[in-house]
């Protein structure tokens, strides 16, 4: 009864939180222009702040409510499958929940629903892998306890980095398209970003695996030469030089692993709390991955490899915003103070001004 409570919960409280999101900010009452622009930005923004606490929270708490009957013979994948189910529903629901008028006209409920599935796979995977990787460092048992624990720790974090997305585009999950793009000395793959909104302009890099995630906002709805400048300049640099990147990741991976260390601890002796604390620690080491490869605005310089400042203003102003997005985006490369100026000079408001 209190796992059928907890999937009631993940499909229904996305959709309170939205409509309390959308009572205050006004997105469908004020009109067209400027000021539904920026209710629909400070909404957004709201949207991924709640969506951001409610996923893995979602997963946590799915892993230990799990019903007896799922976990009888085999603890830890029962476990493992009800906090999937769950996580998978909220995030089914947060996209359904918070679509505009203008997206619920462009795509389907179905399709909506495909899309969020496709992007939950990615921290199921992910999670499924680390759980493999336990199991099998128990079995072999040949190490000491503080050896096996780093061990695992590492496959683990190297399963959220990079395995898991991998394995997504090599099974189909994430189509990888025929087109690859040159950037620098290097080529990179370009794979479909399953994003559960038509209009969104993003484009994603995947360092270690000489990705780009794109958007259908951009793939589909703007010039091929815009959007190429835009992946050269999310993918040019991604891996900046050994000196300045080295102290990030290695922050990074090693507070990673910690929590990979820790979650293993935690969950010794009790199934449904390792799958639980293995679910939080890959969600957090995704966003430290993610803020190991964002650069400071104030730091940014264009690449060599990648486009003129030039060429990339005039693609940005060119590019189809999303609604409430005033730029296309990128992960880890924010709007410098010299593309800033450009695009101004041009005539393109880019918002709030980047920090010196």
């Amino acid at each position: 009864m209190t796992s059928l409570l907890v999937l009631a919960a993940c499909a229904l409280l996305p959709w309170v939180t939205c409509a309390i999101l959308r009572a205050w900010f006004p997105v469908r009452l004020v009109a067209q222009g400027a000021a539904r622009e920026r209710a629909l930005v400070h909404y957004r923004r709201a949207c991924l702040l709640a969506s951001s606490v409610a996923l893995p929270a979602a997963a946590v708490v799915g892993a230990l409510v799990t019903d007896p009957s799922l976990s009888a013979r085999f603890p830890r994948t029962g476990a493992w499958f009800f906090a999937s189910v769950s996580m998978a529903t909220a995030w089914v629901a947060v996209a359904l929940a918070q679509r505009t008028p203008e997206e619920s006209a462009a795509m389907s409920r179905l399709e909506t629903a495909g899309r969020a599935v496709q992007m939950s796979a990615m921290p199921i995977v992910a999670t499924g892998l680390a759980l493999i990787a336990r199991f099998g460092a128990e079995r072999l048992g040949s190490s000491s306890g503080i050896a096996e624990a780093i061990t695992v720790a590492l496959l683990s974090v190297a399963a959220v980095l990079v395995v898991s997305p991998w394995l997504l585009m090599a099974l189909g999950v994430w189509p990888v398209f025929s087109k690859s793009i040159d950037v620098g000395r290097h080529r990179w793959r370009l794979a479909h970003l399953p994003a559960p909104t038509p209009y969104l302009t993003h484009v994603a890099a995947l360092p270690w695996l000489k990705t780009a995630l794109v958007s259908d906002g951009l793939f589909k709805r703007a010039p091929e030469r815009h959007w190429h400048n835009l992946v050269r300049y999310e993918a040019g640099d991604s891996l900046p030089s050994r000196r300045e990147r080295a102290p990030r990741w290695a922050l990074a991976i090693a507070l990673s692993a910690f929590v990979f260390t820790t979650a293993g601890a935690l969950g010794a002796d009790e199934p449904r709390k390792l799958v639980a604390a293995t679910s939080l620690a890959v969600f957090l080491t995704a966003g430290a991955g993610w803020f190991a490869n964002r650069r400071a605005s104030a730091k940014l310089l264009l690449a060599s490899e990648g486009p003129s400042i030039e060429e990339l203003a005039q693609s940005l102003r060119s590019l189809p915003p999303c609604l409430g997005q005033a730029l296309p985006r990128t992960s880890h490369k924010p709007l410098g103070q010299a593309l800033y100026d450009r695009l101004y000079a041009l005539g393109h408001d880019p918002g709030r001004r980047p920090p010196r």
